[in-house]
């Protein structure tokens, strides 16, 4: 693995933690993890807001350096790029605008099949690690699928637990594509 991806991969990681960190640093008493989301601490914490921005632009430079044009993987460029951008946008953009939402829900829509399709292309040179990432993208996909048809309209919960979970579960996938990667 070169250089440069391992500091991206490490960059992506560092960008996490720093969310994680932000959640907990910005964590008040009035945040409600059933009817709250993960973008109200964006509305008190400028340091979240920077994190979503640091993670999104560490997506877009590891999907730039780590993902060819060459050998059928377009779609897994086009929609992690997109991931990366969405994701820099719900940093800027902080759930007071009414374009927060949309770029949320098209982040947690594009980056789950971004993994999935990197998943593919991984799973030529590294069968292993191409299978985790398609059961990580696939779980993304669970999770966000159960949560608007089973939380959304039937119970009326907020977001903050399929993002906190959505978030551990990409650490946990970072980690080990860090371990497994080879180039």
């Amino acid at each position: 693995m070169t250089q440069k991806i391992k500091k991206n991969l490490r960059l992506i990681l560092l960008s996490f933690i720093l969310i994680f960190i932000s959640v907990y640093s910005s964590y008040y008493t009035g945040f409600s993890w059933i009817k709250g989301s993960l973008s109200d601490f964006g509305l008190i914490s400028e340091f979240f807001n920077v994190s979503l921005i640091i993670s999104g632009i560490a997506l877009g430079i590891f999907t730039l350096l780590v993902i060819d044009k060459e050998h059928s993987q377009g779609l897994c460029r086009l929609f992690l790029l997109f991931s990366s951008l969405f994701l820099t946008f719900i940093g800027i953009f902080t759930k007071d605008y009414l374009i927060h939402f949309i770029f949320a829900i098209f982040f947690f829509i594009t980056f789950p099949f971004g993994l999935y399709f990197l998943g593919n292309n991984l799973y030529k040179s590294n069968p292993e690690l191409g299978i985790v990432t398609k059961i990580v993208a696939a779980s993304l996909i669970i999770i966000w699928a159960l949560f608007f048809i089973i939380w959304m309209l039937v119970f009326r919960f907020g977001l903050a637990i399929p993002e906190i979970i959505t978030l551990s579960i990409c650490m946990i996938w970072v980690f080990y594509f860090i371990y497994k990667f080879k180039r």
